[in-house]
């Protein structure tokens, strides 16, 4: 099994976001490591999310504390011209959507993990879209409140 999470995500799980679902992102984290599972994002994620833990107050030591620990476990999947290339023809109303899935189709991965699943689905061909919450309860087959 391959992972591959969204920007949003990310951003959730490092921001503890109400309106996200930090709980079942950190859930995942936790199993991925526990279990070795691969976990991938993109290099734009990487760069979006340092903008927005600036933004938000986190900065310098702090921030690349950050990243080193998130840097520890997640990899950053392959980006060059043709992954850029096949996000442009793959049809997608959001450019950067596209991008972050022809990053996890490079990587073959199974699953992209996203809050955002209606901007995927239509375009998802070898791999299935789940938001997190999805992910843990369908995959992983646990329950909010007794498992996480």
């Amino acid at each position: 099994m391959r992972l591959f999470l969204d920007t949003n995500g990310l951003i959730d799980h490092a921001l503890e976001r109400k309106t996200g679902q930090p709980l079942e992102v950190a859930y995942i984290l936790f199993k991925a490591r526990k279990d070795q599972i691969p976990v991938f994002i993109s290099p734009g994620s990487l760069y979006t999310f340092a903008y927005i833990m600036n933004k938000n107050g986190i900065k310098g030591t702090a921030l690349r504390a950050r990243l080193d620990a998130y840097l520890s476990f997640l990899n950053i999947s392959v980006s060059d011209k043709l992954v850029f290339t096949k996000g442009l023809t793959a049809g997608f109303k959001d450019i950067e959507d596209s991008f972050q899935y022809a990053c996890a189709a490079a990587e073959q991965c199974d699953y992209l993990i996203t809050t955002n699943v209606s901007d995927f689905e239509p375009y998802a061909e070898n791999l299935r879209v789940l938001t997190p919450s999805q992910f843990v309860t369908k995959m992983l087959h646990k329950k909010r409140g007794i498992d996480f």
